[in-house]
Parts: C-alpha cells; sequence; structure tokens
C-alpha cells in the first residue's frame, strides 16, 4: 500500500507528511495562547480590595507612611505614583486615587 501512495499520488504523501509535521507546532501554539489567556485574566482579577485609609493609618496621623503601606504589597508598589506631594506620606486625597484605581 505504501508503494501505490508513493508512486501514483506523490502529492498526497508530501501533504501527509506536512500535516503530521504541522500538528505539533499547532498544538503548541493553542497551549500557549491558553496560557497567555489565563495569565492576562489573572492580572485582571484583583487580588484583594483595597483596605480603609484609617485602617492602613495604624498610628492616626492622618497620613499613610511607606511603611504603613508595606502591609499592603499593590499599594506599597504605586507608593510613590500616588505621593503626588512627594512627601513621603498618603494624604486621604492621594490616597482615594488609588481606591479608585487610577493613579
Amino acid at each position: 500500500m505504501k508503494d501505490i501512495i508513493t508512486t501514483r499520488h506523490p502529492l498526497l504523501a508530501i501533504g501527509a507528511v506536512v500535516l503530521l509535521a504541522a500538528m505539533p507546532v499547532a498544538q503548541a501554539q493553542e497551549a500557549s495562547d491558553r496560557t497567555e489567556e489565563g495569565t492576562a485574566a489573572a492580572a485582571a482579577v484583583p487580588t484583594t480590595a483595597p483596605r480603609p485609609f484609617e485602617e492602613l493609618d495604624q498610628n492616626a496621623d492622618g497620613a499613610i507612611s511607606k511603611d504603613e503601606a508595606a502591609v499592603d504589597p499593590p499599594l506599597a508598589q504605586m507608593f510613590g505614583t500616588l505621593d503626588k506631594d512627594a512627601d513621603g506620606r498618603l494624604s486621604p486625597d492621594e490616597y482615594a486615587v488609588y481606591m479608585q484605581g487610577t493613579p
């Protein structure tokens, strides 16, 4: 049977080889796409809701210091961007921007 395919229909044999060779590549791409979609979806979902200002302002001085912000990793990461007056503290207004999700 092998001789019939290769002798009478060489293009069929070549096409079959190309299809078989392409299958693992297509499957790998699909797996990669699923992984990227899953990663994007996970990144889009917040892990926790922002904490109330009063909870983060441990010493009740009316501002959140860098040390106080450290208990909230996303806040700590954005601290420099949120601290518009660069005084090393987040005022209630500066923290409100973080609560809204728009630095």
